[in-house]
């Protein structure tokens, strides 16, 4: 038998008497258009080759990662309940209070 937890809580989720949910988030660079005026007809597509060729393994890699990453999370009732009502959790935020000194 599969072992499922909510990953918020940690709770135990028991796929025969309650709903598990599943959560996907995808997160991936923002590229708005950008229109360069060049006076040379260049191959960007070459040149960024060449940059990506300069760089070692590990500076790919996050490079790699900072563009685009998937995230995958099973929640529980309760925690999927909560989730839809703030995803971003902006309520749970600490917020700090400063004197005016």
């Amino acid at each position: 038998m599969i072992h499922y937890s909510c990953d918020r809580c940690r709770r135990t989720i028991e796929p025969d008497q309650e709903l598990r949910y599943s959560v996907n988030i995808k997160i991936e660079v923002a590229l708005d258009t950008i229109e360069f005026e060049s006076e040379e007809d260049r191959d960007h597509l070459i040149e960024l080759n060449e940059i990506l060729e300069r760089l070692d393994e590990s500076e790919r890699q996050e490079i790699s990662q900072s563009a685009y990453r998937t995230r995958k999370f099973d929640l529980c009732s309760d925690c999927h309940r909560e989730y839809i009502q703030n995803p971003l959790a902006i309520d749970n935020a600490v917020k700090l209070g400063f004197s005016q000194n």
